[in-house]
């Protein structure tokens, strides 16, 4: 058979495209990540399946994860796996137990595989080691109502990567697999949520409950709601601003330090949950600022009254013997102070 010079150059170029195609497949960057859960620490949840899809990988869930509430955004536990490099994760399929609702939860939904892998190669400088890292695990959020979200996380850093709504399904003590049948015992959700030696609160939690009850089921998409802040640290004359870490509501945390505290300016950022930061008087003494919790309820209120459409400081003004601050949210026209916070000052460290 004689091949025409014309169906020799296609033939060529079908021969490289593919080629070419292979070497991009072979070439496809991968990464070494785990995955977790968080839940609530007011609402429970108890993992019956999911995963963590990747291409030649899956993260599995089961029921062996139980009941987990470690506080929203927070990691749960992990489970080793024997691959070391995965590609970007596509896909998230989950169904769980919501144990204040007695209800189930199911879904499956796509992942940005793009921006996955933008973060996973951007990574971060890690402040521990000055070099640079990236992020590592996943980390499943489940919350009331069905609310799905997704962060990456890594030493010091989390990123949202996605929110995604759940349907709630049925699933009968007959149809569970066998591990999973105890989420269907009789009065199994009461004795979780009442019985307080099976611990599934922190007493505080407990106490807060018992008080007020549980938090308004839609709190969590409140809590993703982003303003134009940045922080700002007002020192003694002659001290230094060493670094400034953070968590925000939305589970989203970041660690600003050398050139990221130099480039520290406004951004879209959930209202912080808590802070803390290191810095220097001029006699080179350290010290450290911890506030370990806002007031829910205050920090919303301030947040809200300057607005989405001004740019805000998380001012904390420190005085001049290193023993007390100051805090308030300070935008061009507006000084509100902030006065239920929980604070910890340091003394000089040594």
């Amino acid at each position: 058979m004689v091949i025409s010079k014309y169906n020799l150059l296609i033939l060529l170029i079908v021969c490289c495209f593919s080629l070419t195609n292979c070497q991009n497949k072979k070439m496809e960057e991968k990464y070494n990540w785990l995955g977790t859960v968080s839940a609530p620490q007011e609402y429970p949840m108890e993992v019956y399946e999911g995963a963590i899809v990747a291409d030649g990988f899956t993260y599995s869930f089961d029921s062996i994860w139980g009941t987990q509430n470690t506080g929203w955004g927070k990691e749960g536990g992990t489970m080793n796996v024997t691959t070391e490099r995965m590609n970007a994760p596509h896909q998230l399929e989950f169904t769980w137990y919501s144990l204040v609702e007695k209800k189930f939860y199911t879904g499956k939904w796509n992942l940005d595989k793009e921006k996955i892998k933008s973060l996973f190669d951007e990574g971060f400088v890690d402040q521990d080691t000055k070099k640079k890292s990236t992020y590592n695990s996943f980390v499943v959020g489940l919350a009331p109502q069905g609310r799905v979200v997704v962060w990456m996380k890594g030493a010091g850093n989390q990123k949202e990567i996605g929110a995604f709504q759940a349907h709630d399904t049925v699933i009968t003590k007959e149809k569970a697999y066998d591990n999973a049948q105890y989420m269907l015992n009789e009065g199994f959700a009461d004795r979780m949520l009442k019985d307080p030696s099976y611990k599934t609160f922190k007493p505080e939690v407990r106490e807060k409950i018992e008080k007020e009850g549980y938090p308004a089921a839609d709190i969590y998409n409140v809590y993703r709601e982003k303003y134009n802040w940045k922080p700002s640290v007002v020192l003694p004359e002659g001290a230094t601003w060493i670094d400034f870490g953070f968590t925000n509501y939305n589970g989203e945390q970041e660690n600003l330090f050398d050139q990221s505290l130099k480039d520290n300016t406004y951004k879209s950022r959930a209202v912080p949950r808590f802070c803390g930061f290191y810095w220097k008087d001029k006699n080179n003494n350290r010290y450290a600022v911890w506030i370990d919790a806002f007031d829910d309820k205050e920090i919303f209120d301030l947040f809200q009254k300057l607005g989405k459409d001004k740019n805000i400081d998380l001012t904390i003004k420190v005085n001049e013997d290193n023993t007390k601050i100051l805090v308030s949210l300070e935008s061009e026209k507006e000084k509100l102070a902030v006065t239920k916070a929980k604070i910890r000052v340091s003394r000089k460290i040594e």
